[in-house]
């Protein structure tokens, strides 16, 4: 089993906070590849849900009206083999974080579409 954990603002959609955001290119078409490739996902972002607006389930509800629905949000699913209420944290495992703070920036869902749909082995610093 693969597990991606995915930012949000920056990442699936251009950073727009508090507002949803723009659909990043190629974003939406290769969480769907992924899925389809069985990789199990993550929704892993700083939104929450507060008092006077729900930022958190406005970002889960555009992400579904775009066909991708995450398999945990903010958290590992407990249906993983691997997962029981001991081992709850504050962030989730994942084989492989998808963020546009990684070190070197976020190299475009092209690329991400390449080395985990595909699976392409890349260079370092290699875009799309």
């Amino acid at each position: 089993m693969r597990i991606a954990s995915i930012d949000y603002d920056g990442t699936i959609v251009k950073n727009a906070f508090p507002e949803v955001g723009e659909p990043m290119e190629g974003a939406f078409e290769t969480l769907k590849a992924m899925k389809e490739a069985g990789w199990k996902l993550i929704l892993s972002t700083c939104r929450e849900d507060e008092k006077k607006r729900a930022y958190l389930t406005e970002a889960v509800d555009f992400c579904k009206s775009h066909g991708v629905e995450f398999d945990g949000v903010n958290e590992t699913p407990m249906d993983l083999e691997f997962r029981d209420e001991s081992s709850l944290r504050r962030k989730p495992f994942a084989h492989v974080y998808i963020d546009d703070r990684n070190l070197g920036g976020f190299p475009g869902w092209g690329v991400v579409y390449r080395m985990l749909v595909k699976g392409e082995k890349l260079g370092c610093g290699e875009e799309e």
